[in-house]
């Protein structure tokens, strides 16, 4: 009976732990340290029991320009070369009409597997549409895709998630007023859009908790094409214009790491925190430095694996696979920084 009450109150607690993270209460970074390993645990592959040596999946992705697409196709094209499979590969070229012209081919040869990466939630839906008619499986990876596309499975890290723990951490480092630019990374992507209003979310709810008011501006936003150049350009043009910015949000690592050094030439490196999205290796370099401040995780590793299984489980007829599926999210700053580098990575 004392073993039966202990239980309960065990389980009452672990109920009560998850109410608190999911209604308000600030997660601290001895909190997300402890996320490290859930995040990288991905190593124990799914075995196949069929014989998938005639299966031929393609794949398409937004561009093979920035290194998080580099890195990810590289992935996808391992893992599923590594089950037997026969693989496919399409460029996106960072334009919709191309994409859809590149998914076009893949499905002219005689792929089973679409695993897509859209530009764009909507404009892909009708060649989407096309390949399901056709018989095609198709799993979404990275981005999101409108509820009318007919696909089976989406992969996808919780950008909102991310994007609140990014604003939470912000919160909690700096008290003073802030005046903060945003460099996005193309018109109309869901994801970034994601990403910011979830930082504007939790920042408001880390400074409501502090001080029981909101004490920021967005002043600024930029488009830097989710690369290194770009966001050089954009946050160039939003020092001149707004010279007083404190802190810059970037929708990835990418245009945080190009606008850092736009940051640097202007003199402005101690004035502003720097802060981004996906834990690229060279973003985790200038955050053991000091000159990065914080990132969200968003790992091509991570989900290039988690597609390609979830698809192999879906080929192997497994039933309970859920529509949306998230990776780990966790914030990487320099008290963390450690469990989470490896020069080795490919991103």
């Amino acid at each position: 009976m004392r073993f039966k009450k202990i239980a309960s109150c065990l389980l009452t607690s672990i109920i009560s732990v998850h109410v608190l993270l999911f209604t308000g209460c600030l997660p601290r970074e001895a909190k997300l340290q402890s996320k490290a390993e859930e995040s990288t645990s991905l190593t124990d592959q799914y075995q196949s029991k069929k014989d998938l040596s005639l299966v031929k999946v393609g794949y398409c992705g937004p561009s093979m320009v920035a290194p998080y697409y580099v890195a990810l196709e590289t992935i996808i094209k391992k893992q599923v070369q590594a089950y037997g499979m026969q693989y496919f590969t399409a460029d996106g070229q960072e334009d919709v009409a191309k994409q859809v012209a590149a998914i076009e081919d893949l499905l002219s040869k005689g792929i089973q597997v679409l695993i897509l990466n859209p530009l764009d939630s909507k404009a892909v839906v009708p060649v989407v549409k096309r390949a399901h008619e056709a018989g095609v499986m198709i799993f979404i990876v990275d981005s999101m895709i409108d509820e009318s596309a007919p696909y089976i499975a989406s992969i996808v890290a919780d950008n909102t998630l991310n994007g609140e723990l990014l604003g939470l951490w912000l919160a909690d480092q700096r008290k003073e007023e802030l005046k903060i630019a945003v460099i996005s990374g193309n018109q109309g992507n869901p994801v970034g859009r994601e990403k910011r209003l979830g930082f504007v979310r939790g920042l408001v709810d880390g400074q409501l908790h502090h001080t029981a008011k909101t004490n920021f501006s967005i002043v600024a936003q930029g488009w830097g094409k989710w690369n290194n150049n770009g966001g050089v350009k954009a946050m160039e043009d939003i020092l001149v214009a707004h010279p007083y910015v404190n802190v810059l949000l970037a929708e990835n690592d990418a245009m945080a790491m190009g606008a850092l050094k736009a940051i640097k030439e202007m003199g402005k490196d101690k004035q502003i925190t720097v802060l981004g999205y996906d834990g690229q290796k060279e973003a985790y370099e200038m955050i053991k430095e000091g000159t990065f401040a914080a990132t969200a995780q968003n790992s091509p590793r991570i989900l290039g694996e988690m597609v390609v299984e979830t698809t192999v489980k879906y080929l192997n007829g497994e039933k309970n696979i859920e529509k949306l599926i998230y990776t780990p999210s966790v914030l990487i700053s320099k008290k963390n920084v450690d469990a989470f580098y490896d020069p080795k990575a490919l991103f």
